[in-house]
């Protein structure tokens, strides 16, 4: 059962001038004057809105008011977070998105100067896209006219603005907002920083930890290529290890960095969950590809997508694609044309790096050179009337100098006397075509060279036609020189070596993922490695860089493991993978109830162990666990209870000493699939100097982990009988802010753990303590399975979270819960006679453009 969370009602007003009928009403609406609508707008019964116009500008106009109409607090607040404002109306100490806190957020923006760069942006597409930058106008005056109504009191305030809420009024979108909020999510995307920030820390706190545990090795060899589209030089990676760096010397915490306080504010990493993956036609039910795509985002990053279809084609335009957009962003990012199919994961490619430069009164010491530092002072408003000032110094042509404070870190990053450069791809004017770039493909060849037109984007595009499937990535990853000790792009580098630093230019097409798959016949992305270069555990001792933060691998192995399965079985269906989308089967699990038992079975060799193995409960965990669980993350598991416990137990017991506590606890709450992952492999001796890590020997230490399992379960439940808990009475995925920051909504029990497809990382521990419920902010923002039928056209099936409509009066407010809970899936409408015959309501914008 759901607890959903009501406020008094805050329903978006339609317009003065905005004509309503329901489906059924007989007929479609005589604009008044009897002059022909400019854009008609149809919503189904999934809340998705069909927009029709007669021509490609009067479709994205229609569309960006349809789109403020349903989700404007989204809109808000994404264009503020671009802005660095979001402390001005959600105060200072807010959850944020990146940060601990909507202050760090607005200071980590502020940083970037996304609006400097994006006005770059949209001054490049005026000049080289006009075409392009006319749609996104269309789209911002669309937006700016329901803008309009609800500043004029035309309309009522929607969600998230009335008195009893955020208690603001929306602002008008400036000409160039769209390019200044694409880039705000493209950081998003792009943000290695923390991840290097944390390798960083490690490697000043923890040296000797960082050298046994081998952190980029993936738990299973697992690629995002196929074997026979792997790039000369790229044949599996390297198996040998690179040369490794000096053992670095351990720094010691200052006094004010050893309370837990002190680093409570530490950003959280960008989650990984995203899965897709595309079989070819000779493998299914009818000859033709399928396709299936399932990107998980947290839910106060990105917040809920918005479902609709765009038409303008039936009337001579060129646009007729339906599917899931991200709010801020105009174009859909995953979903269907005529013609084709499409879904995205996160690449992970690293276009971030950091460097410790010496600063002196010239400016920044960039290798040999001087460069004069710029400084600009931004002032953060604050709720309340507050402000914060901050000052920003900018190094031109090379980046800017970065404040760990802004990121939450107590500690430098570097030694005295010097300061850290932060260098990104997207410090440089780009014309962002984005995802518009997409929406006309019919065909993979045309969507793969749309694809290659967008180097902005960090994806990893699965597309697929009636005849074939293709796989292409074309993020601008810079070249970098040879990886060596001072120079590896995944911690702070050495400054005063020229060659840190981008020597200009990047990496070509052919050394990006992509392929076709022909041979093996499936294609699979679920960020993880794509060519295996951290097979060895080193990501720099290959014929080139790509990036050094992927999955472990989990998640990808149990796809390719089904998916081969089910090509050799053939008839592979929509079903099979609307199934394969819902797997809940834990991977991990393998690993650690293999060491389980060899600790259990090891319990007469040694008294420690066997007054561990006496405790009462523990033969019952065992049990349960070795031979009763099915090793699946469900909502009905008690299994599922005591491993995740088991597994978080086991882990601290192997590596928070090593790590040192303090550090241990922020990167288990922001990233638990990779401290799991490293626990799990240097148990199983995957690290050739793993032991160094396991100074009580790993029996004593899973022992150890199950004698807490026991202590858990009698605490929490009682009793450690199985028959006394649930994973659904602790694993709670919580969609506060999924309209918009700012709106507590509900939390539901769901199914999936840290490793499953269908993943769902939650909060195992927080300020040394276990909570009661472990909860989840994070999980598939939409599932689509795509197929063609027996003519080749295509067919999208879809479930997503909450509902298509951000007001709380509206039957579409959260009306899809249940099915995406369930996994039960709609097919999405998309021909003119399954719109009409699923309509529940019709608007009209008429020749001036007005709602009525």
């Amino acid at each position: 059962m759901r607890r959903r969370a009501y406020g008094a009602s805050s329903v978006v007003g339609l317009g003065l001038a905005l004509v309503l009928l329901v489906a059924g009403c007989g007929g479609d609406p005589e604009p008044d004057g009897g002059d022909a609508p400019r854009v008609e707008i149809i919503v189904d019964d999934m809340g998705v809105p069909h927009i029709y116009a007669q021509s490609d500008d009067d479709l994205f106009f229609g569309y960006g008011y349809q789109l403020a109409t349903d989700r404007l607090l989204q809109l808000e607040m994404w264009r503020r977070f671009a802005h660095g404002r979001r402390a001005e109306v959600l105060g200072a100490d807010f959850k944020g998105s990146f940060g601990a806190t909507a202050l760090h957020d607005d200071k980590l923006v502020r940083l970037f100067d996304l609006p400097r760069w994006g006005k770059l942006d949209a001054e490049l597409m005026k000049s080289e896209h006009p075409e392009r930058w006319k749609l996104l106008q269309a789209w911002r005056s669309g937006i700016n006219r329901r803008v309009e109504e609800v500043r004029s009191g035309a309309a009522a305030r929607p969600f998230g603005f009335g008195q009893d809420e955020l208690d603001f009024l929306p602002e008008p979108w400036s000409e160039d907002d769209p390019l200044i909020v694409q880039k705000m999510i493209q950081l998003g995307l792009d943000q290695s920083l923390l991840y290097e920030i944390l390798v960083t820390l490690l490697g000043q706190l923890a040296p000797s930890t960082l050298e046994s545990a081998q952190i980029f090795k993936p738990a299973h060899a697992t690629w995002t290529v196929a074997p026979e589209d792997l790039p000369a030089g790229a044949q599996g990676g390297s198996t040998t290890g690179g040369k490794p760096a000096a053992p670095a010397e351990k720094h010691a915490l200052p006094p004010h960095a050893k309370s837990p306080a002190a680093w409570r504010h530490l950003s959280a990493v960008p989650k990984a969950g995203s899965n897709n993956w595309a079989v070819d036609g000779r493998f299914t039910d009818n000859g033709r590809p399928l396709l299936a795509g399932d990107p998980h985002l947290v839910f106060t990053l990105m917040g809920a997508m918005y479902a609709l279809h765009l038409n303008s084609a039936d009337r001579g335009g060129s646009f007729d694609v339906a599917g899931f957009a991200f709010v801020a962003a105009p174009g859909i990012f995953a979903g269907q044309t005529q013609g084709a199919i499409w879904a995205p994961t996160s690449a992970f490619g690293d276009v971030m790096d950091l460097w410790s430069v010496e600063i002196t009164d010239a400016g920044a010491r960039i290798g040999d050179q001087t460069v004069p530092l710029v400084t600009r002072e931004e002032v953060i408003a604050i709720r309340g009337g507050q402000s914060e000032s901050i000052v920003v110094r900018d190094v031109p042509g090379r980046g800017v100098i970065f404040d760990p404070g802004f990121a939450g870190v107590p500690v430098p990053l570097t030694s005295e006397g010097r300061e850290v450069l932060l260098g990104w791809t997207g410090f440089s004017a780009r014309s962002s075509l984005y995802f518009l770039e997409l929406d006309r493909a019919q065909t993979v060849q045309e969507f793969d060279q749309a694809v290659q037109r967008v180097p902005e984007l960090s994806y990893n595009w699965l597309s697929a036609d009636a005849r074939d499937i293709s796989y292409r990535v074309s993020l601008e990853v810079p070249r970098r020189s040879a990886v060596a000790p001072g120079r590896e792009p995944w911690r702070v580098m050495d400054g005063d070596d020229p060659k840190a630093f981008w020597p200009g230019g990047k990496l070509p097409l052919e050394q990006l993922p992509h392929g076709r798959a022909k041979e093996r016949g499936f294609l699979a992305t679920a960020n993880n490695d794509p060519f295996g270069f951290t097979a060895d555990g080193d990501p720099g001792n290959d014929a080139w860089y790509y990036g050094a933060f992927f999955d472990p691998g989990y998640r990808a192995r149990r796809i390719d493991d089904e998916l081969a399965r089910l090509t050799k079985r053939g008839q592979v269906s929509a079903v099979d993978m609307q199934a394969l989308q819902m797997d809940s089967r834990c991977l991990m699990s393998d690993t650690f109830l293999k060491l389980l038992q060899a600790a259990w079975a090891a319990r007469g060799s040694d008294p420690a162990l066997g007054e561990l193995a006496a405790r009462p409960g523990a033969a019952r965990v065992v049990k349960l666990l070795t031979e009763e669980w099915d090793r699946q993350m469900k909502r009905d598991s008690a299994g599922a209870v005591a491993f995740h416990a088991f597994a978080h137990f086991t882990t601290a017991q192997a590596v928070e000493d090593d790590m040192i506590p303090l550090l241990f606890e922020r990167v288990l709450e922001a990233a638990p699939f990779y401290v799991l992952k490293v626990a799990a492999l240097a148990l199983n001796g995957a690290y050739p100097k793993g032991d160094a890590v396991l100074q009580e020997g790993k029996h004593r230490i899973v022992l150890e982990g199950l004698a807490k399992t026991v202590d858990y379960l009698n605490a929490r439940f009682g009793s450690v009988e199985p028959s006394h808990y649930r994973w659904g009475d602790v694993h709670l995925t919580n969609f506060d802010n999924a309209y918009g920051l700012g709106v507590a909504l509900t939390q539901v029990p769901t199914d999936g753990g840290e490793n499953t497809v269908n993943v769902a990382h939650s909060v195992f521990r927080r300020d040394f303590d276990v909570p009661k419920q472990w909860l989840s902010d994070y999980g598939p923002v939409e599932r689509l399975v795509g197929r063609f039928d027996d003519a080749g056209v295509p067919e999208v099936w879809v479930n997503f979270p909450l509902g298509n409509v951000a007001d709380r009066s509206s039957p579409h407010f959260d009306d899809l819960l249940d099915d995406w809970v369930e996994g039960r899936y709609r097919k999405l409408a998309f021909s003119r006679g399954e719109v009409e015959a699923r309509a529940e309501q019709r608007r009209v914008l008429g020749s001036d453009m007005t709602a009525r």
